[in-house]
C-alpha cells in the first residue's frame, strides 16, 4: 500500500485531500499544517509520497521541500496548490518535486481525482 502524507495550512482541505486519498486506497499515515510539520510528519513516517502545499504559513512548501530533500534525497513530493506562476512551479521541480498539481481536487470531479491517483502513484512508482 502507498503510505502519504498530506502538509495544508487549511485544516479544511487537508482533511478533504486525506479523505480523497484514503478513498482512494492508499494509507494517509501523516497531515501537517505547516512546513515545519510537513518536515516533522516526514521524518517521522518516512512516507512513499509527500503532498505539499506551497503557501503556508512558518514555513511555505518551496522551503519544506528542500528541507525534505536535504533529509532524503530521494524523497517523493507532489506540489498540491493554487498556485498558477509557472515560475514557482519551475522551481519546485528543480528543488525536486516529482509532480504538481493544482487545486482545486474536487471530489465530485472524476477527472480531478484520476490526476491526484495518477500523480500518487506516479511519483511512489507503483499503483494501488
Amino acid at each position: 500500500m502507498i503510505r502519504v502524507v498530506v502538509v495544508d495550512d487549511s485544516k479544511f482541505m487537508a482533511k478533504q485531500v486525506k479523505a480523497l486519498v484514503e478513498r482512494m486506497g492508499f494509507e494517509v499515515v501523516g497531515v501537517g499544517f505547516d512546513g515545519h510539520e510537513g518536515v516533522a510528519q516526514y521524518e517521522s513516517n518516512r512516507p512513499d509520497v509527500l503532498l505539499l502545499d506551497i503557501t503556508m504559513p512558518n514555513m511555505d512548501g518551496v522551503e519544506c521541500l528542500q528541507h525534505v530533500r536535504r533529509i532524503d534525497t530521494d524523497a517523493r513530493v507532489v506540489m498540491l496548490s493554487a498556485i498558477q506562476d509557472q515560475e514557482t512551479i519551475d522551481r519546485c521541480l528543480e528543488y525536486g518535486a516529482c509532480g504538481f498539481l493544482k487545486k482545486p481536487i474536487r471530489p465530485g470531479s472524476p477527472a480531478d481525482l484520476e490526476r491526484l491517483c495518477e500523480a500518487i502513484e506516479e511519483a511512489a512508482g507503483r499503483t494501488v
